[in-house]
C-alpha cells in the first residue's frame, strides 16, 4: 500500500493551519474583549444546530447506500466532517451578524440564501456523482457566494431624502 503524501499533507496541514487560526483568531477577540457570554452563546447554538445538519447528511448517506452505491468509509467521514464544520461555521457567522447589527436580518431573506446554497450544493453534487466527474463541484461555487451574500446582507430599504 502506497503512501499518498498528497493526502497526509492535507490531511494534517488542514488541521494545523484550522487550529492556528482558531488560536489566532481567539486571541486577536480576547484582545478586543470579544469573547464574553454572547461570544459563548452563540457559538454554542451554532454548535447545537451544526448537529442538525450533520444527522441529516448521515441519513443521506445512509439512504444512498441502501439504494446501493457504494461509499467508502473515509468518503462518508470526510463528507460528514465537512457538513458538521461548514454548517458549525456558516450558522455561527449569521448569528454572530444577525446578534451584533442593529437591525437583524429577516429570517425569511436568510432562509432563501440557505436554500439556495442547498440546492445549489445538491445539484452539483448529485450532476459530479452521476457523471463520476468531481469538477462540477467547482461550478457549485458561484451559486454558494450568491446566496451566502443574499443570505448575511440586510436588505436595503427605501430612504427618502
Amino acid at each position: 500500500m502506497a503512501v499518498q503524501i498528497g493526502g497526509l499533507v492535507g490531511l494534517y496541514g488542514g488541521a494545523v493551519i484550522g487550529i492556528l487560526a482558531w488560536w489566532f483568531g481567539r486571541r486577536m477577540a480576547k484582545k478586543q474583549g470579544g469573547l464574553d457570554e454572547l461570544h459563548d452563546h452563540i457559538w454554542q447554538k451554532a454548535r447545537s444546530i451544526s448537529w442538525f445538519f450533520s444527522l441529516a447528511s448521515m441519513y443521506i448517506l445512509f439512504t444512498l447506500i441502501m439504494f446501493g452505491m457504494e461509499l467508502k468509509a473515509a468518503m462518508v467521514l470526510g463528507v460528514i466532517m465537512l457538513v458538521h464544520f461548514a454548517s458549525w461555521g456558516i450558522t455561527g457567522v449569521i448569528l454572530s451578524i444577525n446578534m451584533n447589527m442593529e437591525e437583524p436580518l429577516k429570517p425569511s431573506r436568510v432562509k432563501f440564501g440557505i436554500a439556495i446554497v442547498a440546492v445549489s450544493l445538491l445539484i452539483f453534487i448529485i450532476l459530479s456523482t452521476t457523471t463520476g466527474n468531481w469538477w462540477f463541484l467547482l461550478a457549485s461555487v458561484p451559486p454558494i457566494l450568491i446566496g451566502l451574500i443574499w443570505a448575511l446582507t440586510p436588505e436595503k430599504g427605501s430612504e427618502e431624502f
